[in-house]
């Protein structure tokens, strides 16, 4: 394997006139550690943090060795804020340790440990910047094999600590919750299997609303933990109707006590799941009732996302909750990978009330499930009697009612809500 081909070819540059303080903020909002600079495709140098630092270095040297009797701190702060106007050619180093595309990716891996770098410029043999290779790109490509499982744990991690901040969780239960509640009234509904928790809170509202057992199932400890500790501060009427169990839905029918009335599976959570559609019918039919059995599929229309959205799925600033930041932006959107296969991509940046700070990305695999996907499935696992609507809604904001009897319109409609009996 060579570098040319794990090595990033989208990169961040500036050229030599660039003021320091404009290089400052790529480098600490992006989250990077040195940034390149070109003339043209001309690799010049490159600038890093630690560059940056040094230039304030003396006044800051000045401060810390004589706090008390330092003599013009105005000045000394003059002094930074020049500093961050000088243009990058007076700080950055030319001397910059570049390697050829063509060399073995450990090569590439020796030269870095060796000189302790964490990254490496690529260039062509014109000495045109072609791309840059870091340590983690080796990393990655050395455990592909592991990779889309880390990708998952990470996407669970990232997507469960700032899940809850995401939804608009009382406009969406508003909206979704006394539907659901008048629907399990009618259908005599006292047990539900609730599939794809996430964090928990759509489980628990339902479990206060309706006085109905529910348990709830997700292929992710983590938030399996989150439900769980939400659960402990229930009441303990309502914690003794709610529980939380960890399955990879292979076999969660043999793990249950018993059948139930009705499984659901709400906000989009079913193309997520690390089993086929098939698999994850068969296994749900096996865990209801024989008769009267009721199944509740909410899911998201990629078909609009896809060609009418522009493969944008959210764009959001929230209030933050955490107490650190003022607000949360995130930004969601797919794209397609194949037929039956989806990347789901997650952004977050952070704001201080001054700046906003990128904090990351996530991507995972999903399934691309359709109309027409779901009823085989469906029927396949034995459930004949299938209804479909849809309705308007965002996915994590303006959450438009719940509707069973709107038709899905695969151009408009935001969601395709399934109702499957026996």
């Amino acid at each position: 394997m060579k570098v040319a081909d794990i090595m990033q070819k989208s990169l961040t540059c500036v050229s030599e006139e660039t003021p320091l303080k404009d290089v400052a903020r790529m480098i600490f909002s992006l989250g990077i550690s040195g940034v390149p600079v070109v003339k043209g495709k001309k690799l010049l140098g490159i600038v890093t943090e630690q560059d940056i630092l040094s230039k304030m270095y003396p006044s800051l040297q000045e401060l810390a060795e004589d706090y008390v009797h330092a003599r013009d701190f105005e000045s000394m702060e003059k002094n930074i804020l020049d500093n961050l106007e000088t243009p990058v050619s007076k700080i950055m180093n030319k001397k910059v340790k570049t390697i050829s595309g063509s060399i073995p990716i450990m090569n590439a891996q020796s030269l870095m440990l060796v000189n302790q770098f964490s990254r490496l410029p690529v260039v062509d043999k014109n000495k045109n910047l072609i791309g840059i290779v870091s340590q983690g790109d080796v990393f990655r490509q050395l455990i592909r094999s592991e990779i889309p499982r880390l990708e998952k744990e990470k996407y669970a991690e990232f997507i469960g600590k700032y899940y809850d901040d995401m939804v608009n969780w009382r406009t969406r239960l508003e909206n979704e919750v006394p539907v659901l509640i008048r629907l399990f009234q009618k259908e005599k509904i006292n047990s539900i299997l609730d599939l794809g928790v996430w964090t928990g809170e759509y489980t628990i509202a339902l479990a206060k609303a309706g006085k109905i057992k529910l348990t709830g199932l997700d292929h992710n400890s983590n938030m399996i933990d989150m439900s769980n500790k939400k659960r402990e501060k229930l009441s303990f009427e309502v914690k003794k109707s709610v529980g939380f169990m960890f399955t990879d839905f292979k076999d969660f029918p043999e793990k249950l006590n018993e059948k139930y009335d009705a499984a659901i599976c709400m906000g989009g959570s079913l193309p997520y799941f690390p089993v086929s559609l098939d698999e994850l019918l068969r296994n749900v039919a096996k865990s209801l009732r024989d008769k009267n059995a009721l199944l509740v599929l909410q899911v998201l229309n990629f078909e609009k996302i896809l060609n009418s959205k522009r493969r944008l799925l959210d764009f959001k600033i929230q209030k933050s909750k955490d107490g650190l930041h003022k607000e949360h932006l995130f930004i969601e959107f797919f794209e397609k990978k194949n037929k039956k296969t989806l990347h789901h991509h997650v952004i977050v940046f952070d704001c201080d009330g001054i700046n906003w700070i990128y904090k990351g990305i996530t991507t995972i695999d999903i399934t691309y499930v359709t109309k027409d996907d779901l009823e085989n499935a469906l029927k396949k696992a034995g459930f004949k009697n299938i209804s479909f609507s849809g309705n308007i809604g965002e996915y994590q904001g303006e959450f438009g009612r719940l509707s069973f009897t709107g038709k899905f319109d695969p151009k408009e409609s935001d969601w395709l809500n399934v109702i499957a009996k026996r």
